[in-house]
């Protein structure tokens, strides 16, 4: 799927995620939280395709990933132990490293997303991000490699431990017609959804 269909179908997601999240009592009732929840929903949505320098996040880090993560560890060589949020920051970027596989390798893999999630527990624990954020976040990325597996060139579930490509039953191209369509539907249905949530 093309990143705007991405945000699209993580945006439905993220309805479901925070619908599912409110019935345990976990949904703030501040506007501003819900934003941030839904921001975490799009960058989740798009981190999957950070493996690819022409994604709109894998563009960026392609450029200063390892850059960032090259400084982080020499801060930490020079000075160790002179800043814990370092240290945390370069466990978090260490992964991403994974992204230098190809595209629809590792990152769109159910590894990754148990990875991902490992170390949501982690930003949960040892800084305190809200959990109802980081439900946000899995639920972007879910719906990435959802709406991947809905393509004819499906996605590696299993990566790295087998190099088969799975894929739905019924599928459709990247950037198609049909893609498009699912796109369209899925815009109403978020508005509807939307519309009834901010009603009830």
């Amino acid at each position: 799927m093309v990143a705007s269909s991405h945000q699209v179908m993580g945006f439905t997601w993220g309805i479901v995620a925070i619908t599912i999240s409110h019935s345990f009592g976990l949904v703030p009732d501040l506007l501003f939280a819900n934003i941030l929840f839904f921001v975490s929903v799009m960058i989740g949505s798009l981190l999957p395709d950070i493996d690819t320098p022409k994604s709109k996040l894998g563009g960026p880090f392609d450029q200063w990933g390892f850059i960032v993560i090259l400084t982080l560890i020499a801060v930490e060589a020079v000075t160790p132990g002179i800043n814990r949020a370092i240290q945390f920051s370069l466990m978090i970027l260490s992964p991403m490293l994974f992204v230098f596989s190809g595209h629809r390798k590792f990152t769109h893999s159910l590894p990754f997303l148990v990875l991902m999630g490992a170390y949501s527990m982690m930003l949960y624990i040892y800084i305190h991000i809200p959990i109802f954020y980081l439900i946000g976040f899995l639920a972007g990325i879910t719906s990435h490699l959802f709406g991947d597996y809905l393509t004819k060139r499906g996605i590696p579930l299993l990566y790295p431990f087998s190099r088969k490509y799975f894929r739905f039953f019924v599928t459709f191209r990247t950037g198609s017609t049909a893609e498009q369509t699912i796109t369209a539907v899925l815009i109403v249905l978020n508005i509807i959804l939307l519309a009834k949530n901010t009603l009830s």
